[in-house]
């Protein structure tokens, strides 16, 4: 149960990180890579928790809401950085093309 606890906290961590707006602070101080990779970063590892804890055969709700969310925000990720939205290139251009 400590492995989804550590995804769980990874998560609650990810979810401040937008509600204390302390990902306005990091974008103002160091640009737009540093708030987008500590993201992707805490998504990732937040994601493989989940699935190695249901590797070792710890089921629960928990475990399932902890994968979910990782998906999710990985997902999201791609949404808000990747992806161009009305002829606006995206926020890193990865994908896009000019």
């Amino acid at each position: 149960m400590r492995i989804v606890n550590a995804g769980l906290l990874l998560q609650i961590i990810y979810i401040l990180f937008y509600l204390l707006q302390i990902r306005t602070f990091v974008l103002q101080h160091f640009g737009i890579y540093a708030v987008a990779y500590t993201e992707l970063t805490m998504s990732i590892i937040s994601l493989i928790l989940g699935i190695t804890a249901l590797i070792l055969k710890d089921w629960s709700k928990r475990t399932l809401f902890v994968i979910s969310f990782g998906i999710l925000s990985c997902l999201w990720f791609i949404v808000i950085y990747l992806l161009p939205e009305a002829g606006i290139p995206p926020a890193i251009p990865w994908f896009y093309s000019n």
